[in-house]
């Protein structure tokens, strides 16, 4: 401890400002000049000060690391997601410390455990899988660790929990709605773990919403829950294809599904959107760059990421804050009216086994 004040004197000497303006500049960059934390920073490089966050967070007894949970990483949207809260934190002089739940109720429990154990000072979850919402509930009660929800909005009162989300129920709706608005009846949905996420139930029972709406009987034969991966959205669309009346028109409720269903549709000799529509759910980066262009829910996964920082970070935000966004469909040309005569009597020499991933 002596060494590292010897060192911050040192810095404050080059600078010429007191020690404290130092720490204040290191520890929270926001409440200083830009002309002070400039100087401040060059002189903490001229002498190769590095500023111990851990020892600063103990002696404040206040943290400076967010943790964030989302589940994959690889996930385009996410990281754009992490990317936003990472800009807010590091702007306010914090840190984040990120964790993938892999869509697993076990792991998700341990890494939330590993984080509160580590003092974080707050939480960022991607909606929540079955059976964390009672014990989530309990910490943020129990604990004086602040936890947002994102990309969903609780049905529920969610107490000092804040969110930000947008409606997936209702999202959905809009998606499947714009199928059949193009005249289409038999309508498939690749979905993600329902069974496990709450999000993904919701976009669910938005496409049911959509089908009822219109008069349109569910058939579960057309509902396939996969992770949100490319490759099993693929595989997936093979599945809807093979069926004895393959539908003319398909949501994949999410951009990765929909990227690998498009390629099970080009391998089959299919044509988009003649034969079959296909609606995603994200606008990913990518999403305007495939052939053709996607049609897609947009979400703003920036807004989401910095809104969720500023709620954790803000010491005017004390109170428990609810964000629920809006999403746009943007049509592409990945989707059009419905074909006319059945798939299979225009495409007889269909092959759907061994396309490469």
């Amino acid at each position: 401890m002596a060494e590292r004040q010897l060192n911050m004197r040192e810095v404050a000497r080059l600078a010429e400002v007191s020690v404290a303006t130092v720490s204040r500049a290191l520890r929270e960059p926001d409440k200083v000049s830009d002309d002070t934390r400039a100087r401040v920073n060059g002189a903490a490089a001229q002498l190769g000060y590095i500023y111990n966050a851990v020892a600063g967070d103990i002696s404040t007894g206040r943290s400076t690391v967010i943790g964030v949970l989302v589940p994959a990483a690889s996930n385009a949207l996410f990281a754009e997601t992490l990317h936003s809260i990472q800009d807010v934190a590091m702007a306010a002089g914090h840190s984040t410390i990120q964790g993938a739940t892999r869509y697993d109720e076990a792991i998700e429990g341990k890494l939330i455990d590993t984080l509160l154990q580590r003092r974080v000072k707050g939480l960022v979850l991607t909606g929540l899988t079955y059976g964390q919402e009672a014990r989530i509930a309990q910490l943020a009660t129990a604990s004086d660790v602040r936890i947002v929800i994102t990309w969903e909005k609780p049905p529920v009162d969610t107490g000092s929990i804040s969110y930000v989300g947008f409606d997936n129920r209702k999202a959905s709706e809009l998606a499947v709605r714009h199928l059949i608005e193009l005249g289409h009846t038999r309508i498939g949905l690749i979905v993600g773990p329902y069974s496990r996420i709450a999000r993904t139930r919701h976009r669910l029972d938005g496409y049911r919403d959509a089908l009822d709406a219109a008069g349109i009987a569910f058939d579960p034969s057309l509902v396939l829950e996969r992770l949100p991966e490319p490759v099993e959205g693929r595989e997936a669309m093979e599945a809807l294809l093979a069926q004895e009346e393959p539908p003319t028109g398909v949501f994949a409720a999410s951009d990765m599904l929909a990227f690998g269903a498009l390629r099970a549709l080009h391998a089959a000799g299919l044509d988009v959107p003649s034969d079959v529509s296909l609606v995603g759910f994200d606008d990913v980066d990518l999403a305007a760059y495939t052939h053709p262009p996607l049609t897609t829910v947009r979400v703003d996964a920036a807004r989401i990421g910095r809104l969720a920082a500023q709620i954790l970070i803000d010491p005017a935000e004390a109170r428990s804050r609810h964000y629920c966004l809006d999403c746009d469909l943007v049509i592409r040309g990945s989707t059009g009216p419905v074909r006319s005569g059945p798939l299979r009597g225009r495409h007889t020499e269909i092959k759907l086994g061994g396309i490469p991933s």
